[in-house]
């Protein structure tokens, strides 16, 4: 499964009432992605953006988490 898929289905599985998920280290770990926490935020990001993606991907200047969204 490519890593963005893999972070969709977990941000559908975890996200918030307001439809954010946060993402760290463990949880990349948790779900077998070795890269690097912000490679993959950028990766993911990225992604979305060319598929005019109903989600979006923030880090709101945290250096250790980033979340997804679902944008409205």
């Amino acid at each position: 499964m490519d890593i963005t898929k893999q972070i969709l289905a977990d941000h559908a599985v975890r996200k918030s009432a307001e439809g954010i998920t946060w993402f760290t280290a463990e949880d990349l770990k948790r779900l077998g992605i070795q890269d690097h926490l912000f490679t993959i935020m950028q990766t993911v990001q990225h992604t979305l953006r060319l598929k005019k993606a109903h989600q979006v991907v923030e880090s709101h200047g945290c250096t250790d988490r980033w979340s997804v969204q679902d944008a409205h």
